[in-house]
């Protein structure tokens, strides 16, 4: 039984809780998305300082609740990062939606006692919503998919994914869904990732049927933003590139203009692995490079956005382009994160290797080190 809204009534073909009416936030209305207040943060104190990882939804399904939380509370977490519609479409929770309905979808079927098991032992439960790479939505609703210039085929990224339009209020509705269905169960906040324009190389033949009138790209992200805000009542954060923290405005073409989408979110979380930037980064990296290039960019933010918005780095715990991974490398990273004045942060690792993590949390919680760490300025 569908029941997406709390407190509903059962029917025998309940209905999806409707937001407000797509062209009450899009097209782009300006008094809507940029109000002259900012809105009251409804981040808690609790997850203002959080250090965190990401689970892979491969031990998401397959683990119990209790392996799970042991295995989070052994690596020295105190917040994770589970998927709650991943990077293929499939909403991990629940198979009753509307428009994603049966397999590969509600393969987690014990998603809420993994939630009062994290609770239980104050571990901050972050759902990651991807937005916009979702294979399994245009399958269903293809009318909505993002189309290649000249033969109106659907456009697919170098992976072989389709990509929605940004455009699509169908799926700006069907994200908020999404999003709310997550609170019900007692998610304490929604994190959306691939929040943006694909921008990869080829890019640059795709079309969107969806636009309607000449939104720069940052309004249709935006007007996402607004819709799921409304949509729930728990925090909402987003992940963004790192390099918009030192590029204001939208240059990149990604629609992740910071200033315009600051007044709908709670958390700004720049992925500031080193393997994202340019090459010059991370060929030849010293720890005073990468030191500065995280601290730089969560001061950037905050110079930018000021205090209402918190910033909350989502850092690198893979090897791929660190040089000298390890340890030293983790502690690096913290350092740079908190002195730039971050909420926290988070660990990235798509396979759940956190070894060096949890080494890292362990001699931070033993105070084997006297700061974190001794950078070398070499």
């Amino acid at each position: 039984m569908l029941l997406i809204s709390r407190g509903s009534s059962a029917e025998p073909n309940p209905v999806p809780r409707l937001l407000p009416p797509a062209e009450a936030i899009y097209p782009i209305h300006p008094h809507e998305l940029w109000p002259a207040e900012r809105r009251a943060s409804k981040l808690t104190e609790r997850g203002r300082n959080v250090r965190g990882i990401y689970v892979p939804y491969t031990r998401l399904r397959s683990w119990t609740p209790r392996r799970l939380e042991s295995w989070i509370r052994q690596i020295g977490a105190d917040a994770v990062i589970l998927d709650i519609k991943d990077d293929r479409g499939r909403i991990t929770f629940r198979r009753d939606h509307p428009l994603a309905t049966g397999s590969p979808h509600g393969e987690v079927r014990h998603m809420r006692e993994i939630l009062a098991a994290l609770q239980k032992h104050e571990i901050y439960v972050i759902g990651r919503l991807v937005c916009f790479k979702d294979n399994n939505f245009v399958r269903v609703r293809p009318a909505e998919a993002m189309r290649e210039r000249g033969t109106g085929a659907i456009w697919r990224d170098r992976g072989g994914v389709a990509w929605i339009d940004p455009h699509s209020t169908v799926a700006h509705e069907y994200i908020a869904s999404v999003a709310r269905a997550a609170e019900d169960i007692g998610f304490d906040e929604i994190q959306l990732d691939y929040v943006r324009f694909p921008v990869e190389p080829g890019a640059n033949r795709a079309v969107f049927p969806r636009r309607e009138g000449t939104p720069d790209r940052h309004e249709a992200i935006a007007a996402l933003l607004a819709r799921v805000d409304r949509a729930i009542d728990i925090p909402l954060s987003i992940d963004v590139f790192g390099l918009t923290a030192y590029n204001p405005g939208d240059a990149d073409g990604l629609g992740q203009s910071l200033e315009h989408l600051a007044p709908h979110v709670d958390v700004i979380s720049p992925m500031v692995y080193l393997a994202n930037w340019p090459a010059r980064y991370w060929e030849n990296p010293t720890p005073a490079g990468t030191h500065s290039l995280i601290s730089g960019a969560v001061r950037a933010i905050r110079r930018r956005l000021g205090d209402d918005v918190a910033v909350r780095p989502l850092l690198q715990a893979f090897a791929w382009r660190a040089k000298n991974f390890g340890t030293p490398f983790i502690h690096n990273q913290i350092d740079a994160a908190v002195g730039g004045g971050s909420s926290g942060y988070l660990f990235w690792n798509q396979s759940g290797n956190y070894q060096r993590v949890q080494t890292a949390f362990s001699q931070l919680d033993r105070r084997e080190v006297s700061s974190i760490p001794v950078i070398s300025r070499r």
